[in-house]
């Protein structure tokens, strides 16, 4: 049975997204001249806010009058004139979903998959049901996330403590509708005309079943990796692109159980910034029977295929209290792919293998 576990630890990192910065969870006040000042409120009066820029420095006192916005660590915001006084900021301004504010300074509620790069990829309702979308951040003002992320893709602070003032939500399908990420066309559930089985020698056979078996194992390393809240960011964003190249492309799919039961297939990159984006604080991912279940044979694409079978047991924590568990059955399709290498002046067929479609055979909670 593979198992890995990693170490608890809290790590911010700055990425650099146009000119601005993705700020992590600080409290950040924005300044009518268009500076800002990054640290912790301790006191918020009828007149002043009192901050500090580290622990170690003295409380620094500003003038509510030359602000014109506070975006505080835990989502809640606070703009101009305002007679709030506490310290975490106005409670009924805190949101329970991401936002993204657009470019005519309409909010959009949704779920953020991943921020770091562009195009932004989210989730959000559009009439009855959840869709993937994929937005270019020239298109957005801000984005500003439910645990109190924030990322001002290059608007003035005033342009968004406005579009805070008005809060005019407006429903995602009248913005996102173009962004959307269509759904592929469910092959998975159909069976590939496969022709003959491949005929390899036993050493070479035995080769390809020792490296499927390595790569399909490399493939839960990378999954417990990019799942646990305690891998830094840059970490979890290599260990997806490794795991991706794992595949044999990225159209390459994983199958996964929705509540309702229903069967979802996702692109492989989908589905692993999904992942990295769990809530819990710790996530254990055991893969145990592993083994080689078919034969290798021939489809119309010229490469070969095969079928790996496991059993994964997925546990999600939150304060090192489990608080979700299943076991699913999966079978992992292998591709072996042939190519042609030049070697001493003479052409030779060499091969590699690589993961394909990831199905669910069967699951329980």
């Amino acid at each position: 049975m593979m198992r890995l576990e990693l170490p608890k630890s809290l790590v911010f990192i700055v990425l650099l997204l146009f000119s601005a910065p993705a700020i992590a969870q600080e409290d950040v006040m924005y300044f009518k001249n268009e500076t800002k000042k990054i640290g912790k409120i301790t006191e918020i009066s009828q007149t002043k806010i009192t901050c500090q820029e580290t622990p170690e420095s003295k409380p620094l006192k500003i003038n509510k009058s030359d602000l014109v916005l506070v975006l505080f660590e835990n989502g809640a915001f606070l703009t101009f004139p305002s007679d709030y006084t506490g310290i975490e900021g106005p409670p009924e301004s805190r949101h329970a979903d991401d936002w993204i504010i657009t470019k005519d300074l309409g909010i959009i509620p949704c779920s953020i998959q991943n921020a770091d790069g562009n195009p932004v990829l989210l989730s959000a309702m559009s009439d009855t049901a959840k869709k993937d979308y994929q937005v270019p951040k020239e298109q957005l003002s801000a984005i500003l996330f439910a645990n109190g992320n924030k990322q001002l893709l290059g608007t003035k602070p005033l342009l968004i403590a406005n579009a805070l003032q008005k809060k005019n939500i407006i429903p995602p399908s009248a913005f996102l509708t173009p962004y959307e990420i269509k759904p592929r066309v469910d092959t998975a559930g159909k069976k590939k005309k496969l022709g003959p089985e491949l005929d390899l020698d036993q050493a070479s056979y035995e080769q390809f079943k020792q490296k499927s078996l390595q790569k399909t194992d490399d493939l839960g390393k990378y999954l417990n990796l990019i799942a646990n809240k305690s891998t830094e960011s840059a970490v979890s964003n290599k260990a997806i692109d490794q795991a991706v190249a794992l595949f044999v492309s990225e159209e390459s799919t994983v199958e996964t159980t929705k509540p309702n039961g229903e069967k979802d297939q996702q692109p492989i990159r989908s589905y692993l910034n999904k992942l990295k984006l769990l809530k819990y604080s710790k996530v254990l991912i055991e893969w145990s029977d592993i083994s080689y279940v078919s034969n290798l044979r021939r489809g119309p694409d010229g490469f070969y295929y095969g079928v790996i079978s496991l059993q994964q047991k997925f546990s999600g924590f939150v304060d090192n209290k489990l608080v979700y568990s299943d076991v699913t059955k999966k079978n992992v399709e292998v591709v072996l792919k042939t190519y042609k290498k030049e070697v001493e002046g003479e052409s030779v067929e060499l091969w590699d293998v690589f993961l394909n479609n990831v199905g669910i055979s069967a699951n329980r909670n």
